[in-house]
């Protein structure tokens, strides 16, 4: 059969463009179902520019040029992968031989390597033995090239050839996807509202080994290697390998691509980067631009300080209570200076807002809780922006007995008279809560203070934070009061009218990417913010599902994953719950990570999609090994320290591919979108 017609067939069975005859380097002389041993020779391998550790190979026992008179039962090829070397029989004797002839020698160079050699000593020399890792058998299924994870059956005595693919061969092989998953692609597509064909993108180029100098010689042996845009929303992905192995590169690789994944398709994506070191917020040296630089009219950036072209990342205390409360809380609890019993009380108090129809009797009692409280957080030295008042009811017997504290030592026709019903200013405010003190504790009126219905005016929490505002406790002994909760002047800012998290979920509705720039600030008060707003995407999300409504697709990124999900965390918490149920509510996470066996082993097993770069412990390699087919890069990972050099095993792909990560490039994106 002539070239012409292997052409043709090319065009009309896709199982013969993978056995490219120019590219024989040898036979299977042992095969089983996990295994299969090849013997080849020295000129084989030169003509292929050398067999690399874990490089594919196909195995055929089919003749390309004779296909239309080949059996049914011929008609497959088999995908191995390089993992060793493997004795011959006769190796032994060509060990010995090799030893003669070196003791025969005098000369150190020799004008002719195979002097003292006859021909054929010399020909069965050059013969070795490669150790391969079965990984599929490739086979014609209703006009469709499919893959099988296994081998179905084998003949001992079948003599199969094997081939190093290159070119076409070798980008059939790794971008192969099986057709049952092309066809999921559709629909998984629509069930995110994306209802436009997406086509693959490249992430990288096929690299089997740290030295390159010959397999990528050129520019046609760089094998382009696409991932799938589907795999990665509502999916897990993890980024694996030591710091400056090129984990932040994939990440920023990601988001460009979900983002023009959204631009082409019309369809808003959130993205939220938590970015511990500032490198998604900010341009670095090795960078052109970062993400905000790229994507600046869809980018909103946050930080924990006042920083010009950055929103604020802390709360006001003063508009958003609870939480505020909250962390006070956490932050007194942990560095306890004050053991009073008032302390104890304002601990233990909420500051969550009654229904005003439903409990008006509750609500008027909260509006005097919350006034007291700001009062409070003014004295303690929380910055307030504007002009600060507070406004409660407070019947005429209560206001009588704080008028008469406050002017008992005026002179006649200078008493004052405060109304917190009109609302009072924090002079004010201090001056009426510190006499409402002094009049709620005075024996010798009617006692303390009461309400219209004849109750206490003043409950246990509020007296609690009368003594913390006044700085004694109900014995008048003198105690640390408001200067116990100046812990969280750092934590909170002036310049907010909303919740972050609930601004932040609204950008993310809108499509726009979320930097949450993590590098300055302490490091109690990262994490806490950061589990806070994880908490409130993945609850508005779950809420979205629950009600019935379609959530919008989030992808949400974070690095030092082991602190956030680590392996003794309860899948209860927020962080192990949102890698572990968030695609349910089309959130994807990306998460990276150099402590593989620090990460909570559930969301390991949950994981889809995987780029795993250099780690320097076989610790972290050993519990790597355990997923996929991994432990075939075990010696790989712990030696190659190659920046980008990474093994990928993606939703679609049936096995680990080792690429070389393409150059996060600023400039060609940004050249793209002008286009």
């Amino acid at each position: 059969m002539n070239k012409i017609s292997i052409d043709t067939l090319n065009d009309r069975d896709p199982l013969l463009k993978l056995v490219q005859p120019d590219n024989f380097i040898g036979w299977v002389y042992s095969i089983d179902y996990d295994s299969a041993l090849v013997v080849t020779n020295d000129a084989w391998k030169a003509k292929v520019n050398g067999i690399p550790h874990n490089s594919f190979l196909v195995a055929s026992s089919f003749n390309p040029s004779n296909y239309a008179s080949v059996t049914s039962m011929e008609k497959e090829v088999i995908l191995l992968r390089v993992i060793g070397t493997c004795k011959l029989p006769q190796d032994d004797d060509m060990i010995r031989t090799k030893i003669d002839n070196y003791q025969n020698q005098t000369d150190v160079y020799l004008e002719d390597n195979n002097k003292g050699y006859d021909p054929i000593t010399q020909n069965r020399l050059q013969f070795g033995g490669l150790k391969c890792r079965v990984l599929g058998t490739f086979y014609m299924k209703n006009s469709e090239l499919n893959m099988g994870s296994d081998i179905e059956s084998f003949s001992v005595s079948m003599r199969m050839g094997v081939y190093m693919p290159k070119g076409d061969a070798l980008s059939l092989i790794v971008n192969y996807v099986d057709p049952i998953r092309k066809n999921r692609f559709k629909e998984e597509l629509t069930l995110l509202g994306i209802n436009k064909e997406l086509q693959p993108f490249e992430i990288g180029t096929v690299r089997y080994t740290s030295t390159d100098r010959l397999h990528r010689a050129n520019a046609a042996d760089r094998i382009a290697f696409h991932i799938q845009p589907s795999d990665f929303l509502a999916r897990r992905t993890a980024v694996l390998g030591m710091t400056r192995t090129g984990k932040s590169n994939m990440i920023k690789q990601t988001i460009s691509v979900v983002k023009s994944i959204a631009d082409n398709c019309q369809l808003p994506i959130g993205q939220l980067v938590f970015d511990i070191n500032g490198e998604y917020a900010n341009a670095n040296k090795q960078d052109n631009g970062s993400i905000s630089d790229i994507y600046s009219e869809g980018c909103e950036r946050y930080r924990m300080i006042p920083t010009e072209g950055f929103s604020h990342l802390l709360n006001n205390f003063y508009s958003e209570l609870q939480e505020g409360l909250t962390i006070l809380s956490e932050l007194i609890r942990e560095n306890k200076k004050d053991g009073s019993a008032d302390i104890d009380t304002f601990l233990g108090m909420s500051l969550e807002q009654p229904d005003s129809l439903d409990e008006p009797g509750e609500y008027k009692r909260w509006q005097v809780k919350t006034a007291l409280y700001k009062t409070l957080l003014k004295r303690a030295g929380y910055d307030y922006n504007g002009t600060f008042s507070v406004k409660f009811e407070a019947n005429k017997k209560v206001r009588e007995a704080v008028d008469a504290v406050i002017n008992a030592d005026a002179e006649p026709g200078c008493e004052v008279h405060f109304d917190p019903n009109n609302s009072l200013s924090y002079e004010e405010a201090l001056k009426w809560f510190i006499a409402a003190r002094s009049a709620n504790k005075d024996k010798k009126t009617t006692g303390k203070l009461k309400s219209s219905s004849g109750s206490n005016w003043f409950d246990e929490e509020c007296i609690a934070m009368l003594n913390l505002l006044d700085g004694h406790n109900n014995n008048d002994s003198y105690i640390r009061g408001f200067r116990t909760i100046e812990c969280g002047r750092p934590y909170h800012t002036p310049y907010r009218t909303q919740d972050v998290c609930e601004e932040i979920y609204q950008h993310l509705m809108q499509g726009k990417i979320v930097i949450l720039d993590l590098s300055v600030g302490q490091a109690q008060l990262r994490e806490r913010l950061s589990k806070r707003i994880a908490k409130y995407v993945f609850n508005a999300s779950m809420n979205c599902f629950t009600s019935g409504q379609s959530p919008q697709n989030i992808v949400i990124y974070i690095e030092e994953a082991h602190n956030l999900i680590g392996r003794n965390m309860d899948l209860s918490e927020t962080w192990p719950r949102l890698a572990k149920e968030g695609a349910k509510y089309k959130i994807a996470l990306v998460y990276a990570t150099q402590e593989v066996s620090s990460v909570h082993p559930n969301i390991l097993a949950n994981t889809e999609n995987w780029f795993i770069s250099h780690l320097n412990s076989e610790k972290e390699i050993s519990e790597l090994a355990k997923f996929y087919d991994f432990a075939d890069f075990k010696l790989s990972l712990l030696r190659s320290q190659d920046v980008g050099f990474s093994r990928v095993k993606t939703l679609s792909s049936p096995f680990v591919v080792p690429i070389q990560i393409n150059k996060f490039d600023p400039e060609k994106i940004i050249a793209e979108k002008g286009q």
